[in-house]
């Protein structure tokens, strides 16, 4: 059984995931993606103290009030998640110090925004403490799917249980102009199939949420989507059986921060 991010790896460059999965190359880290990895993580666990915070918000709070209450549980929680990473930060020569003033003001931002908005819902609905906490929509955070039929598994980072169980996949990236970037189409496509099997439902929309950007962008399921997740399933399988190396991706870039760039350069 593959991953959902098997599809979106062979996407990206087929040659890494066969590198990875068939020769067992283990990458190198990076900085850009350590980073992307701690951002990611913070996500994951800050959300933890949400009912705390917002069951004990009152009429009398003040919007500071609450952002300060925000901004604390993201200060504890990056710290956290960097003595978590403690380690591979260490291996690339980075300090907590520098890490944290790197991340620091993009979660600030997200503080106050996320502040605001609960204040200002607050306010206009006229609920206060535990009554607020149940009256926001519900999501239930990294959920493991997989199907034997399909022969995949994956974890979704958050599935919408009031908009019919809709998956939303959590980017802290760039985000594209419009719309979502094509790899990320496929990885929320894949959720959808997974979390229809598993919920004996049609699910027929999910999400992408760019943080950088604030945004949540739609993804619809339909054939031309599906038959290519179908596609790209039969063709990592078969990579992944196979005894013959992709060959190099052609866009450049894509090498630059890659872990096994050097392996990969060196063999034919």
């Amino acid at each position: 059984m593959i991953a959902v991010t098997d599809l979106t790896s062979y996407m990206y460059c087929a040659r890494k995931l066969y590198f990875r999965k068939v020769l067992k190359v283990k990458e190198k880290i990076q900085e850009l993606p350590v980073k992307g990895i701690i951002i990611h993580k913070v996500y994951e666990l800050v959300g933890r103290n949400d009912r705390e915070i917002i069951a004990s918000f009152s009429e009398k709070d003040s919007l500071e009030d609450l952002e300060m209450k925000f901004r604390k549980n993201y200060y504890k929680t990056i710290l956290l998640v960097l003595r978590m990473y403690k380690k591979n930060l260490k291996e690339l020569d980075l300090k907590g110090l520098e890490m944290y003033q790197d991340i620091w003001p993009f979660f600030l931002e997200e503080a106050k925004e996320k502040s605001k908005d609960l204040y200002g819902f607050a306010k206009n609905k006229n609920i206060y403490g535990e009554e607020l906490w149940m009256c926001l929509p519900r999501g239930l955070p990294e959920i493991r799917v997989s199907s034997e039929s399909l022969g995949l598994r994956g974890i979704v980072d958050q599935v919408n249980v009031d908009e019919g169980f809709t998956p939303v996949e959590i980017k802290t990236g760039k985000a594209p102009r419009d719309g979502v970037w094509k790899e990320h189409k496929v990885q929320v496509g894949a959720y959808m199939m997974l979390l229809s099997e598993h919920y004996g439902k049609e699910i027929k929309e999910g999400f992408v949420e760019y943080r950088i950007v604030n945004e949540k962008r739609k993804v619809v399921m339909n054939d031309f989507l599906r038959e290519e997740i179908f596609d790209l399933i039969a063709k990592v399988n078969k990579l992944l059986e196979s005894d013959v190396k992709p060959e190099k991706v052609t866009e450049g870039w894509k090498c630059d921060n890659c872990g096994i760039r050097e392996i990969c350069y060196s063999s034919e």
